[in-house]
């Protein structure tokens, strides 16, 4: 057992050792290393520039790219339906105020019914403590009663629950296909 205890030790400390020994890393000859890697790289032929860049086509596939305006209005040299754009520029749809307000609806109603759901829960331990407590038969079947009743709401209410937040990555997904701004969902 002291043995084993011992060699592992010393292959411990002797892994340890050799970068010890020898001499540190030689900063400058890695960057003239990387320097002569880069030289040897075949630069892109592509350019990319203000002219191109709503739509680039590369190896046969094209890709298009969302554009931001400045609000001097540095854009309204090129009219969105020479490219092509399906929208025009003044269209509700490309308006952040449009997806903001679907974006907090949709989160509103997601937390109202959260909350309702958590209230109504709470409410059905409650009932199921009391149904247990209660040893008259008829109170416990009214208590069943409710306990159905609400049962029934709060199942209701996750249904209703899964369906908002489907519309909530629905609007996610529809913002993205019309090219909205990540930044304006969030």
């Amino acid at each position: 057992m002291k043995f084993a205890v011992l060699a592992l030790l010393i292959c411990f400390l002797g892994a340890g050792v050799p970068p010890l020994l020898l001499r540190g890393v030689d900063l400058m000859a890695l960057k003239k290393q990387e320097d002569e890697r880069r030289k040897k790289i075949a630069k892109s032929k592509l350019q990319v520039n203000d002219t191109n860049v709503s739509s680039v086509l590369v190896g046969g596939k094209k890709f298009g790219f969302v554009q931001m305006e400045s609000e001097e209005g540095a854009g309204e040299e090129q009219a969105p339906e020479a490219e092509g754009a399906p929208a025009k520029k003044g269209s509700v749809t490309q308006q952040p105020d449009f997806w903001k307000k679907q974006q907090t609806d949709l989160e509103q109603r997601i937390a109202k019914l959260k909350e309702d759901i958590d209230r109504e829960q709470s409410e059905l331990n409650r009932l199921w403590s009391d149904f247990y407590i209660k040893n008259i038969a008829a109170e416990q079947e009214a208590i069943r009663a409710q306990i159905a009743q609400l049962t029934n709401q709060i199942e209701q209410k996750k249904l209703f629950l899964s369906e908002a937040e489907s519309q909530l990555e629905e609007l996610f997904e529809k913002a993205r296909k019309a090219g909205v701004p990540p930044g304006w969902l969030r």
